[in-house]
């Protein structure tokens, strides 16, 4: 196995019966939450009077903001770490899915440095990697995606400049997560879908192109993989089955932890880049469709470049039984058959499907070289250019 380290610092709580241990958690954080929420849904679902009703009974001041967006703007965080700085706030509260996780630590990291502006702070960006440290951050979240709750990374939109960029340092992980499954049962069936994409997403990268060295990495990712491949048709059927929807979202927390990573060769996030890349481009794109959209062309477009052949040969051995003794052979069945899976789940989609012209590909991959490439071909296992891009965007058209 080639050397890892492994952090995970946060306290996690999973149940709604481990409320009070998890508020009481917060008592040691501090005394004044910036409790942060998106656009509405934790009010209308009760979620949020409960969150604020076992704040007050611990004597916790509460100052609200409400309002972040899916795939967060950085204007927003902006104006709620401002907030946060006028009220005194001592440390975040999100509650919400990733995309307020996300921003809670942006903020808490402007309110800490007394920063006013998140953007300079992001990869590509002239500040990145120099911020000092954070107000402590606790997370309620209320989808099963990003894992944000236990991870050291944020990712910020900035509508003004079409871009979409990482943000990451030690001391974004949360301090104390609460997972509680009663609060995922109203989330809409897009979402859901959505969420589980992104959750695959997460063991997909490194599987892919990590290497071979790791066999207990690969039985680890092979489990998360299999445990939304098969829960997810169950909580189309049953979304309100509690047991359910805590399998997706223990599935979520697993997905990125660090530890489906451990002892493989470290490598970036190839599809995180691309999609990045495209709901920058269109800020109203769902990460986690945006990752399903692209994962048929990217698989295709590896194999067809004779990379990691043997990789999704596995996976297709080890998901779903295939035994063909020919590796090619066996990575486009696998690849044949996540494509089933993803039509079953309403998961398949080209990018014109979803308003993303073929004449914006150009810009949309220039951009992903220069952000995520610092102007250089990406690396999936060989040179990923300006051209492989395109021709991977253009081959989600055959997706119809």
């Amino acid at each position: 196995m080639h050397p890892f380290e492994v952090h995970i610092p946060t306290h996690i709580f999973y149940g709604k019966e481990k409320a009070g241990l998890f508020f009481d958690k917060l008592t040691e954080l501090g005394s004044h939450a910036l409790l942060v929420i998106g656009g509405g849904s934790v009010k209308k679902n009760g979620y949020l009077g409960e969150v604020t009703g076992n704040l007050d009974q611990r004597g916790i001041e509460i100052t609200l903001f409400e309002g972040i967006e899916p795939n967060p703007h950085a204007q927003t965080i902006d104006k709620a770490a401002a907030l946060g700085k006028e009220k005194g706030v001592d440390f975040v509260l999100a509650l919400g899915g990733g995309s307020v996780m996300d921003a809670s630590k942006g903020i808490a990291g402007l309110i800490h440095d007394n920063e006013k502006e998140i953007w300079p702070f992001v990869l590509g960006e002239p500040r990145h990697k120099t911020m000092k440290g954070a107000l402590p951050i606790a997370t309620i979240p209320t989808t099963a995606a990003t894992a944000s709750e236990v991870t050291a990374y944020a990712v910020i939109s900035n509508v003004e400049v079409n871009g979409k960029s990482p943000i990451g340092y030690s001391f974004f992980k949360p301090a104390a997560s609460w997972l509680n499954p009663a609060y995922h049962t109203s989330i809409p069936l897009e979402t859901t879908r959505d969420g589980a994409s992104d959750i695959l997403s997460h063991v997909f990268e490194n599987y892919i192109l990590g290497g071979n060295d790791s066999p207990l990495a690969d039985r680890y990712s092979e489990g998360v993989m299999q445990t939304v491949l098969e829960t997810l048709p169950l909580v189309e059927k049953d979304p309100e089955n509690e047991a359910l929807r805590g399998q997706l979202m223990w599935a979520s927390t697993l997905a990125l932890n660090t530890i489906q990573v451990a002892g493989r060769i470290p490598t970036v996030f190839i599809m995180h880049n691309l999609e990045h890349s495209l709901s920058g481009y269109d800020p109203d794109l769902s990460h986690g469709r945006g990752l399903a959209i692209l994962y048929p062309a990217y698989f295709k477009w590896m194999v067809q470049n004779g990379r990691a052949t043997y990789r999704f040969a596995l996976m297709g051995n080890k998901l779903f039984g295939i035994q063909i003794s020919d590796q090619t052979e066996a990575a486009h069945k696998f690849i044949k058959t996540f494509e089933n899976w993803l039509r079953e789940n309403g998961l398949y989609q080209s990018l014109s499907d979803v308003s993303i012209p073929e004449s914006a590909f150009g810009e949309i991959a220039d951009y992903a070289i220069r952000v995520y490439g610092s102007g250089k071909p990406l690396n999936a296992l060989g040179k990923l250019d300006k051209e492989g891009i395109i021709e991977i965007y253009k081959m989600t058209e055959k997706q119809k």
